[in-house]
């Protein structure tokens, strides 16, 4: 299959990334550069975050900006500011007033990314230089008020055009998405772009429009699925429409690129459906105990996108139920590749299930027979490597079976459950090979996953279907290791537009869902900071500019820059500064 890559451009926007303490100053680009007031509650002109949930701790830091236009420096009133950090747990809504300006006060301290948005414009967070990375963090202290935060939004780019039929008239009700290559679960995969308004439904004249669209290069596809009988010609023969990527083929290796300038609109991208015959898929579903498996799901996920089943989920996928006897029946099935699911009642992730890989052709595929099977169940208990009582309650924590198989990720059922009272869990209807992780009160880390004495915590475990499996031990960890360091120019000047990369020297341990494996960006000091790797006498870290959101759990790209790291160990619970100057791959 031909890959593409996405095109990276500098956007020069102008984002700014001064900031001062105390309040007053004033803001370049702002109309007339005018006073940005430094006041608290009740100034007038003075946007107010959304109230704290009751039971949200209250902190002694502010935040304050304003939200421009890219293009002419305007302010951009009723934007959405979000602040979040994972640290203090905290995530915060703000919009802006006629002015653009923004206040989020009784913050935490912590480290804290922030996001703008607004409808018809591209969303960015504060210092994003390119479409496809992260921005800069920001570090803020008790007490400490920031008063020149200031994100320019570019006006996003538009993708437009008319979705006709094989005759050139127009169809309603298609429905239309672009996408375009991104890193995803440690690899690079076709995904929908980012934003609601990156796909659209055609109106009566066939017409539509995506728009607040990053700059960058997108495939176009679009699907017509009524769920009913799309047409018959006069000898009775049924025909609908396959999924048609433009200009106009269903095969994704012939697909166009639309390429995208920052702000630009492309309004002729206009294509055909591809008209073909639509089949039947016939067939039985029998339980694991040999009968009939009665009003079971039936889907059929297309599996020929190129980006794994999480794209086939956007594009949707045909589906039926079985009758009494286990029979189903699935009408209307455009000819390609396809995952064929049969799933079994029950409720919380429980039932049975089946999947098998079909294609189908110009005839109708009949006789087939699935036979469910249940999902594994995981037993176990949580404790404390000290042997200590946890310090918290056991509802506040929760474990989960993670799928490493991204083609499984989004469809794979059970995996995640609440730990009691006494700490034991239970995990049903596991599928696929998995990792156990768990998500931990502030303070605690995963430190082991134990099986029969034997050390899973980084081993993709495929539980055999049906068995109860028991005996698992989690063990939990207050000995969090903290990285943090300064990011360096070959002069030594602070670099705040780079990505840290640590990674194990341990190519197995290149996964997805690895521990190992974190990036983080520059604060506005230019320093980093990670926390939460696991113990290793083998890391790697290396300083990057122009990487991608997710390109740093790409095996590939781990590889190619492995040359260029700096060695360093890592104690349990240890804290390490490790200095980084800016590498350059070749």
């Amino acid at each position: 299959m031909k890959q593409f890559l996405l095109v990276v451009m500098v956007w020069g926007l102008a984002t700014a990334v001064a900031q001062a303490q105390g309040g007053g100053g004033q803001f370049p680009g702002g109309p007339g550069g005018g006073q940005f007031p430094g006041g608290g509650p009740g100034q007038r002109g003075q946007a107010r975050a959304l109230p704290l949930r009751d039971d949200a701790p209250r902190g002694t830091a502010i935040m304050r900006g304003q939200i421009v236009a890219a293009d002419n420096g305007a302010p951009i009133r009723r934007a959405q500011v979000r602040v979040m950090s994972a640290e203090a747990r905290e995530s915060r809504l703000a919009a802006t007033d006629a002015q653009g300006r923004f206040e989020i006060k009784e913050l935490p301290a912590g480290r804290y990314t922030m996001t703008a948005s607004k409808g018809g414009f591209v969303s960015l967070q504060y210092g994003q230089r390119r479409p496809s990375e992260s921005g800069t963090p920001i570090e803020l202290g008790d007490g400490q008020s920031l008063d020149k935060l200031q994100i320019a939004l570019p006006r996003g780019s538009v993708i437009g055009g008319r979705i006709m039929d094989e005759f050139g008239e127009p169809v309603a009700n298609a429905a239309v998405v672009a996408m375009r290559y991104s890193y995803a679960a440690g690899g690079r995969r076709l995904t929908p772009a980012p934003g609601g308004n990156s796909r659209d439904t055609t109106d009566d004249q066939g017409h539509f429009r995506l728009f607040g669209l990053p700059p960058g290069e997108y495939f176009v596809s679009a699907t017509l699925r009524s769920g009913g009988t799309e047409a018959a010609d006069p000898t009775g023969e049924t025909s609908g429409y396959a999924a048609t990527y433009y200009p106009g083929t269903p095969n994704l290796g012939e697909a166009s690129r639309v390429t995208l300038a920052v702000s630009q609109e492309n309004t002729t991208v206009s294509f055909s459906l591809i008209a073909t015959r639509l089949v039947r898929v016939t067939g039985t579903v029998l339980s694991s105990d040999g009968t009939p498996a009665s009003g079971a799901t039936i889907m059929l996920l297309p599996g020929n996108s190129g980006g794994g089943r999480g794209i086939a989920l956007q594009q949707g996928g045909n589906g039926a139920r079985t009758t009494p006897t286990g029979a189903f029946q699935v009408a209307n099935v455009a000819p390609g590749r396809y995952q064929m699911q049969a799933r079994t009642g029950g409720r919380g992730g429980e039932g049975e299930l089946a999947r098998m890989d079909l294609v189908v052709g110009a005839d109708d595929v009949t006789g087939l027979t699935m036979v469910t099977a249940p999902g594994a169940t995981i037993t176990g208990a949580v404790l404390s490597d000290t042997g200590e009582p946890l310090d918290f309650r056991a509802s506040q924590l929760q474990i989960a079976a993670r799928p490493v198989d991204i083609d499984v990720a989004g469809i794979a059922g059970g995996g995640a459950g609440r730990v009691g009272d006494d700490w034991s869990f239970e995990l049903r209807n596991i599928t696929d090979a998995r990792l156990l992780r768990v998500n931990a009160p502030s303070g605690w880390i995963l430190k082991s996953v134990g099986l029969n004495g034997q050390d899973i915590t980084d081993t993709p475990i495929e539980f055999p279907p049906g068995q109860a499996v028991g005996g698992v031990q989690v063990v939990l960890t207050k000995k969090v290791t903290a990285l943090s360091g300064a990011v360096t120019d070959a002069r030594g000047n602070p670099l705040l537009d780079a990505t840290v990369v640590v990674f194990p020297a341990d190519e197995k341990l290149w996964m997805f869902q690895s521990r190992f494996i974190k990036a983080a960006r520059p604060d506005q000091a230019g320093s980093y900071r990670l926390s939460g790797l696991p113990p290793s006498e083998d890391y790697l870290a290396v300083a990057l500019q122009g990487l991608e959101d997710g390109q740093a759990g790409d095996p590939d790209f781990l590889a190619s820059i492995k040359e260029l790291a700096t060695k360093f160990t890592l104690g349990d619970g240890e804290t390490k500064a490790v200095d980084l100057k800016l590498s350059t791959p070749k």
